[in-house]
C-alpha cells in the first residue's frame, strides 16, 4: 500500500491574500528536510486556476481570502478535486464553529497563525498527508481494481446510477472472455493477469474520455458508452474496434510466443423508465451469455421479445419438474401395423402433460422441458417407467413397446444400467419388447459415446429406431455409425406420396437404404386407404398413422387391443 514519508517529494499550495504570511510558510517549509514544490495562490479564482492544472498532496488555505472565505475553496476542493489532498486551514481566529465547519467539509487540521511554529507546521502537513494518502488507498480499493486499474462494481453502478438519475441514454456493453481459462490453466494466473492487464490497457485507450471502464470480475468488463453515440450502428462499431483491439495477439516473452483472446458483448440501452442498474447489467449479462451461443467475437443487443421468450421458458420448465411429481404426465399410446395383413406388431408411448391451467398439452408444446439436460432426464426416467409398466400389463400380446429417447436422457450417467434395472423390475428382460426411437433430426453430441450407449441397450435385447428419418443432416452417417435394427420414414414424406413425385422418389430410396442395411421399415403419417397400397407396393409393410388410428389412452388402447382380434381394422 503506498505510504507517505518525509523524504518524499511534495507538491504543496500555498492560498493566502496575505503575501508576508504565504512567505512565512514557504520558509518554515523551504527551511526543513521536507522535499516540497512550492505554489502559491493569492484568492479563490487562482486556487482553482492552480487545481485545474496540477495535483497537489496538500494545499494550506487562509480562512480569510479577501472578501471570499477559505471555507468557500475547501468546499468546491471537495467537490471539485477528484483526487484526494490534504487540506489545511490556518486562521488568525481562534473560532471553535469556524475550526468545526472547517473540519466539516474535509479540512484534515486546522491552525492559528499566531500560535504556528516551524516543526508545528511540519507535523501537521506530514500527518495530513499520510492521513490523505490512507484514504486515497481505501478509496481506490473500494472503487477500482487492484490488479487493473479500472473502475470496481461500486463505481461502475454510481456512474451508471447518476446517468440513469439525470435521464442520460447510453449503452452498458459487457464484456465477456471467450477463451480466457485455456490461457489461464496452460500459462498460470501470473501469465492470466498479464494478459488481463494487456486487455485492459487496450481497453483504456479505445474507451472515450466520457465512458466508464470497468472490472467487475476475472474476465469481465463492462463498458458505460456516454455523449455523443444514439443508434445501434454507431454503438456497434465501437464495440467491434474493441474486439479488434482484443483479438491482437499477446506476445508472451518468457515461453517466446503469442496467446490470442477473443470476447463476446452482450449490450442494454438504458432508454427503459423505471429500470434499476442491476436491472440494465442482468439485461447486458444475459446477452454477453446469448452472443456466447452464436459463436466467439460476437456483439449482441438487448431484445425484450427474446427475454420474454427466455421467461416463459423458464416458466414452463417450473411447471414441468412440479408437474412431473405432481403426476400431471400421462401416456397415450399409437398402435403399428403390418398393413399387409392389419396384424398388431407394436405401440408408441406418447408423452402428454395434463396442465393444470391450459388443458392438455402435445410434446410440441413443451419440448424445451422434453430437452432440458435435467428436467428432460426425469420426464425421459418417467416415460420409460410408465411405459413398461403398461407393457406388463399387456405382455401376452407380445407387442413391442417403443419409447422416444432425447440424447441428454440417452447420453445421461448409467443411462444402461438404470434402464437394466428397470427391465429386471418390469420382467421386461429378453423378450425384444422395448425399442428406443432416437430423433434423426435432433443433433447427438458425442456420437461415438452414443454408439456406446446404444449397444450396451442392444445387449440388453432392446431394439435401436431412427424416428424421422430423412429430415436431418445426418442421414447417412447415422446409418453408418448407429447400431440400428429400423428406420422409420418421416411423415412429411408420406403427407404427399400420392401426389408428390420428389416425395415419392425420397421414399423409394428410403426403402432401398433400409433393405440394403437390412433395417425393419415403418412409415408415420399413413392417413389413407390409398397410402397403405402404395406404400405396401413400394417395398414398405409396416405403418402408423391416424388412419389405422389416432393416440389413445392406456384403458382405450386396451380396448382396441381386444376388439382388433375380433374384427379387421378397417
Amino acid at each position: 500500500m503506498e505510504k507517505f514519508d518525509l523524504s518524499d517529494s511534495v507538491n504543496l499550495l500555498i492560498v493566502d491574500d496575505n503575501s508576508i504570511d504565504r512567505e512565512l510558510i514557504r520558509r518554515m517549509v523551504s527551511r526543513s528536510s521536507m522535499q516540497a514544490n512550492i505554489f502559491e495562490a493569492s484568492s479563490l479564482e487562482d486556487s482553482m486556476s492552480c487545481l485545474e492544472k496540477k495535483e497537489f498532496d496538500c494545499i494550506i488555505v487562509d480562512y480569510r481570502l479577501g472578501i471570499s472565505s477559505g471555507l468557500t475553496l475547501l468546499s468546491n476542493i471537495r467537490k471539485s478535486v477528484n483526487h484526494h489532498c490534504a487540506v489545511i486551514m490556518v486562521t488568525g481566529l481562534g473560532d471553535e464553529n469556524i475550526a468545526a465547519e472547517a473540519m466539516r467539509l474535509g479540512a484534515s487540521d486546522y491552525l492559528l497563525k499566531d500560535k504556528l511554529k516551524s516543526t508545528q507546521l511540519l507535523h501537521s502537513i506530514s500527518s495530513s498527508i499520510q492521513r490523505a494518502t490512507l484514504e486515497k488507498n481505501l478509496h481506490n480499493m473500494a472503487h477500482y481494481d487492484s490488479l487493473t486499474g479500472l473502475a470496481s462494481r461500486p463505481t461502475l453502478l454510481e456512474q451508471l446510477s447518476n446517468a440513469i438519475a439525470s435521464g442520460q441514454t447510453l449503452a452498458v456493453a459487457y464484456l465477456d472472455l471467450d477463451n480466457f481459462k485455456p490461457i489461464n490453466d496452460k500459462y498460470g494466473h501470473e501469465i492470466g493477469d498479464f494478459v488481463l492487464t494487456t486487455i485492459a490497457n487496450r481497453l483504456k485507450l479505445i474507451a472515450r474520455k466520457e465512458d466508464t471502464l470497468a472490472r467487475i470480475g476475472g474476465d469481465e468488463f463492462v463498458l458505460l458508452l456516454k455523449g455523443s453515440l444514439h443508434t445501434n450502428q454507431e454503438y456497434e462499431d465501437l464495440l467491434q474496434n474493441v474486439l479488434i483491439e482484443i483479438n491482437d495477439p499477446i506476445l508472451l516473452k518468457e515461453y517466446a510466443c503469442s496467446v490470442q483472446a477473443s470476447a463476446s458483448i452482450g449490450v442494454a440501452l438504458t432508454n427503459d423508465a423505471g429500470l434499476s442498474c442491476d436491472d440494465i447489467l442482468r439485461r447486458a449479462d444475459q446477452t454477453m451469455y446469448q452472443a456466447k451461443t452464436l459463436g466467439t467475437n460476437k456483439v449482441l443487443f438487448y431484445d425484450p421479445e427474446e427475454e420474454s421468450r427466455r421467461h416463459a421458458k423458464h416458466t414452463l420448465l417450473m411447471a414441468a419438474e412440479k408437474g412431473i411429481a405432481r403426476n400431471e404426465f400421462i401416456l397415450h399410446y399409437q398402435p403399428k401395423v403390418d398393413m399387409t395383413d392389419q396384424r398388431l406388431i407394436g405401440v408408441e408411448a406418447l408423452i402428454r402433460w395434463n396442465h393444470p391451467t391450459l388443458g392438455l398439452l402435445y410434446p410440441a408444446d413443451f419440448s424445451d422441458a422434453l430437452e432440458h439436460p435435467c428436467i428432460g432426464i426425469l420426464m425421459g426416467e418417467w416415460v420409460l417407467c410408465e411405459a413398461l409398466k403398461q407393457h406388463e400389463i399387456w405382455q401376452n400380446t407380445q407387442l413391442a413397446m417403443s419409447v422416444n429417447i432425447s440424447p441428454a436422457h440417452l447420453l445421461s450417467e448409467g443411462f444402461v444400467e438404470n434402464l437394466n434395472d428397470l427391465l429386471l423390475s418390469t420382467h421386461s428382460m429378453g423378450s425384444k419388447t422395448l425399442e428406443l426411437e432416437i430423433l434423426e433430426s435432433t443433433t447427438i453430441g458425442n456420437i461415438d459415446q452414443a454408439v456406446d450407449v446404444l449397444e450396451g441397450c442392444r445387449n440388453l435385447g432392446v431394439n435401436i429406431a431412427l424416428d424421422d428419418f430423412g429430415t436431418g443432416y445426418a442421414s447417412l452417417s447415422y446409418l453408418k455409425k448407429l447400431p440400428l435394427d429400423t428406420l422409420k420414414i418421416d411423415k412429411s414424406f408420406i403427407k404427399k406420396l400420392l401426389s408428390d413425385g420428389e416425395d415419392r422418389s425420397i421414399v423409394t430410396c428410403i426403402v432401398a437404404l433400409s433393405q440394403a442395411f437390412g433395417y425393419n421399415l415403418i412409415a408415420e403419417g399413413v392417413e389413407s386407404l390409398e397410402h397403405e397400397q402404395v406404400l405396401i407396393d413400394m417395398g414398405c409393410r409396416l405403418g402408423q398413422g391416424y388412419y389405422i388410428a389416432k393416440p389413445m389412452s392406456a384403458d382405450s388402447m386396451t380396448a382396441w387391443i381386444q376388439n382388433m382380434v375380433k374384427k379387421p381394422i378397417h
